[in-house]
């Protein structure tokens, strides 16, 4: 990784179309030679760089036959079993969505049980960092090729940012239009007085790498004044997410709302509805993590969290804006469009600085929440 990549800006401490491919695993006796697949059309091979030891997982991981996941990103069901089983057609992939605070809660459940998540994905940093102890090392190849000295390798090779999902603003095209408001392009353009009654915000409540985003996004309106200025246009308040604003948004409930994710904005606009996601600079990434949690499935486990990590893995993830931690040109055709998490992006860990938390308890709820 560039110097550049490793100084951007972090929060906190510092701070998925499918993989169209067609392969099959020749896997040869243990140890007598690297693990290898043939190259996909992207030139993609997930198991590029491991030894005979990766082998022997990779043989190991195909008579377990079986892998969970359990993901915070609400896309990854739909498009990751079928991505991985065409790298590994002998493991099948199941994927377990939850929210992120129910996705851990699940995951301390069953802290030492044999059931469970082989695999997890979510943004709370803070609760990777605080099991570190109970994480296996990620033993593939993906991180000593591709993110070698990466600050966003945690650990003994523990867990790793996989991904950053920016925030946007969700536009219905023709509200905006007869409330005679101008093109949203920046945040100070969120509080144009045309859309007073038209807006709606995700105040993220309980969610501290949401509450992050706040921190960062009322700076660019503006501080403690542009928060006054969003809380008189009389924002409608989201409390369970974004899925609910978008719809809103599709319907022409409201004419904006903020923030909102691509792939909830995309799937309404695919319906036909006059919606439109505006990713607004510079950017906040709400960070996931990934880890290997679980000892049902190990070694399927590794080959899995090697293979997300990996070009194969990084261009279904990075497919619907998602920022990939890898340069796009590693990610080959299959990766075309994705776009790196580059310096000055900012990416949430959801491990909140005292001032990060002083602004939102003290600003950020009385303005837009307590206070109306």
């Amino acid at each position: 990784m560039s110097k550049a990549r490793s100084a951007r800006t972090r929060f906190g401490t510092r701070g998925a179309l499918l993989l169209a491919v067609s392969l099959s695993l020749v896997l040869t006796a243990c140890g007598s030679g690297p693990a290898t697949a043939p190259a996909t059309s992207a030139g993609i091979d997930p198991n590029l760089g491991g030894d005979a030891a990766w082998q022997e997982i990779v043989t190991k991981a195909n008579a377990e036959g079986t892998v969970v996941l359990y993901s915070a990103n609400d896309q990854d069901a739909a498009t990751l079993p079928a991505a991985f089983n065409a790298s590994y057609p002998g493991i099948k992939l199941e994927v377990d969505h939850f929210a992120s605070g129910a996705l851990t809660a699940k995951l301390d459940a069953e802290a030492g049980g044999g059931t469970g998540a082989d695999v997890a994905t979510h943004s709370s940093r803070a609760w990777w960092q605080a099991n570190v102890a109970r994480l296996a090392p990620i033993a593939g190849p993906a991180i000593p090729k591709y993110l070698s000295g990466s600050p966003d390798v945690y650990g003994d090779k523990q867990y790793a940012l996989i991904a950053a999902n920016p925030l946007g603003v969700a536009v219905n095209t023709n509200r905006l239009k007869e409330l005679g408001a101008q093109p949203i392009a920046s945040y100070k353009d969120l509080l144009q007085p045309a859309l007073k009654d038209n807006l709606g915000i995700v105040p993220g409540e309980g969610s501290p790498a949401a509450e992050q985003w706040w921190f960062y996004a009322a700076q660019q309106l503006g501080g403690q004044a542009g928060l006054t200025q969003l809380a008189a246009l009389n924002p409608r308040l989201y409390r369970s997410g974004t899925t609910p604003l978008a719809t809103d948004v599709a319907s022409g409930e409201i004419a904006v709302g903020f923030y909102a994710t691509r792939a909830s904005v995309d799937a309404l606009k695919a319906k036909g509805a006059p919606v439109e996601f505006l990713p607004i600079e510079p950017a906040i990434g709400i960070g996931g993590y990934i880890g290997v949690v679980g000892k049902t499935h190990p070694n399927a486990a590794q080959v899995l969290a090697n293979w997300m990590l990996s070009p194969a893995g990084q261009a279904v993830l990075s497919k619907g804006g998602i920022l990939t931690p890898l340069s796009p040109d590693v990610l080959g055709s299959a990766g075309s469009g994705a776009k790196q998490i580059t310096p000055d992006v900012h990416v949430t860990d959801g491990i909140l600085t005292p001032e990060q938390d002083s602004f939102y308890r003290t600003q950020m709820l009385p303005t837009l929440v307590t206070g109306r």
